[in-house]
């Protein structure tokens, strides 16, 4: 079934992007016939998209943007495991999307809240010590509940969407990103009994620490957290869209993205 056609598009570049990128983004766009704007939108109209122009990174900064419009990425990254296609298929997905032939897939977000300060993200909130020295120790509760004191590094709440990010990277689980869940993840936890945990999306989490820590949002956004300050994250009432061509597979981007079951794979393992 075909969806609403994509008219317009307001393109975010990654910072100190090469010039001939823009160019060549833009030759496709005129052939595609896609009307174009390089400022940012002020006001949601249908049939309009953010299109970023870089790696994951640009791409999560848009999914926070304030008026929550449609986003797909075009990778001219490092990684690009969230964007839609690369510089070579720009203009068969452009064309694909004023036809209305692409998937508009619906992502749960996390918000984090200190105070009156509100915290939105897609990948991933994470509790993080200041300095390189001690450890944190970190109060969980769930649903008001006092679930666990952790003695670690720091604490990865992370959508399925950003299952694959930071939380991967230290023993946390894989999910589909059109799951609707939040995981936890303990980064350098003192003892060795503790696990990721996963929970549905209607949990209420409360984090409280004994210690000055950092509050990151998508690697990207910072915010302080004082000594018995009170972190509250839940859901977002919103969810990030992304618009992807048809073929896009998920597990098929995971096993190349990570090079699952290939002899340079094997071979590190030997």
């Amino acid at each position: 079934m075909r969806l609403e056609p994509i008219s317009h598009v307001y393109i975010l570049l990654k910072p100190a992007l090469e010039p001939e990128m823009l160019h060549a983004l833009e030759a496709c766009l005129k052939e595609a016939k896609m009307l174009y704007s390089l400022e940012s939108p002020t006001a949601y109209h249908p049939n309009e998209a953010l299109l970023c122009l870089g790696g994951d990174g640009t791409l999560l900064a848009a999914l926070r943007h304030p008026l929550n419009l449609p986003c797909f990425g075009i990778h001219v990254g490092h990684l690009g495991f969230l964007t839609a296609t690369n510089l070579e298929g720009a203009l068969a997905f452009l064309k694909a999307l004023k036809r209305g032939d692409y998937k508009a897939q619906e992502h749960l977000m996390l918000e984090g809240k200190i105070g009156k300060q509100c915290i939105l993200a897609a990948n991933d909130l994470v509790v993080s010590k200041k300095d390189y020295y001690g450890m944190l120790e970190l109060q969980l509760f769930i649903d008001e509940v006092l679930v666990n004191t952790y003695k670690v590094d720091g604490l990865i709440f992370a959508t399925p969407l950003g299952s694959t990010a930071y939380n991967i990277s230290v023993g946390g689980s894989v999910l589909d990103p059109l799951c609707q869940n939040i995981l936890i993840t303990p980064i350098a936890p003192h003892s060795l009994s503790e696990r990721p945990l996963i929970l549905g999306a209607g949990a209420c989490l409360k984090v409280v620490s004994t210690q000055a820590c950092i509050v990151v949002a998508d690697g990207q956004v910072r915010h302080t957290l004082k000594p018995k300050q009170v972190l509250n994250i839940h859901a977002a009432k919103r969810q990030a869209t992304l618009l992807q061509p048809l073929e896009r597979n998920y597990f098929k981007i995971l096993k190349e993205k990570f090079a699952w079951g290939s002899a340079q794979q094997n071979n590190s393992i030997k």
